[in-house]
């Protein structure tokens, strides 16, 4: 735990000027309106993955128009993501270690509104799972790859202590798949966001870039994560691990990439 509190402190000086506060704010306001738009639909407004994939298309039209603009694509799709990650998080970017990267990119009024007006956007018809993917796509974005994977171990560990006291969810590698899910569609958007943006925006399905989680373990104590996983990078974690790196590698978005 400590080791990994370590690395999210390292990687804040290297990483804290790569979001551009004007373009979070520029697509954050996109996806307010987006929001508020469906939401106004009452009963006929979208649900669940159908609206996840609204929100995830708002963001990537809004860095394609940036970039069409004359915006740098990286500074675009960096700012997107990370408007996202704001969008759906309610408050836990903006606080602790993590506010010196999302600091003042956000309004207490516009945390209220999307609070108010996003509804409950899933993946896999998980909210839970939508969350995770989108923030760890944004720390990705803030922090890089080992930053976001480790913010992810850290949840899960504290979710796992919790659970031992009665008031967590337990380690779950559901949740670190859609981790590794999130932080591979931002790494992917990365490596050539002119290209990747276009190919993403042309028409953003999550069944693309979203794996199953079928079979995964979840719920565990400590007890139980010890006897059965334990430690991370044991020989048990690793076949369960190998799974999610596969699901991943494998989904339609990137394995087209290989054709």
């Amino acid at each position: 735990m400590r080791a990994i509190a370590v690395m999210l402190l390292l990687a804040l000086p290297v990483s804290a000027a790569k979001l551009d506060a004007k373009i979070v704010g520029r697509d954050y306001e996109a996806l307010l309106k987006a929001a508020q738009g469906n939401a106004d639909l009452g009963k006929g407004g979208l649900k669940g993955d159908e609206l996840f994939d609204l929100y995830m298309q708002t963001a990537l039209t809004e860095a394609a128009k940036g970039m069409a603009s004359g915006g740098a694509a990286d500074a675009e799709i960096r700012g997107a993501i990370g408007a996202l990650g704001l969008f759906f998080d309610d408050g836990a970017l903006r606080a602790n270690i993590l506010g010196k990267v999302f600091a003042g990119m956000e309004t207490d009024e516009q945390e209220a509104a999307a609070k108010k007006s996003r509804g409950t956007p899933t993946c896999g018809g998980r909210a839970d799972s939508a969350m995770h993917f989108v923030l760890s796509a944004a720390l990705t974005v803030a922090l890089g790859e080992g930053a976001a994977r480790a913010g992810g171990m850290v949840k899960e560990m504290n979710d796992m202590h919790g659970l031992d006291n009665g008031n967590g969810s337990g380690f779950s590698f559901a949740d670190l798949a859609a981790d590794e899910a999130g932080v591979k569609f931002a790494a992917w958007m990365l490596a050539d966001p002119a290209t990747h943006v276009k190919k993403a925006e042309a028409k953003f399905g999550q069944k693309s870039c979203f794996p199953s989680l079928e079979g995964l373990p979840e719920g565990l104590r400590t007890d139980e994560f010890d006897d059965k996983y334990g430690p991370v990078g044991s020989e048990n974690y690793n076949k369960v691990w190998k799974t999610v790196e596969e699901r991943v590698a494998g989904l339609p978005l990137y394995a087209e990439e290989k054709k």
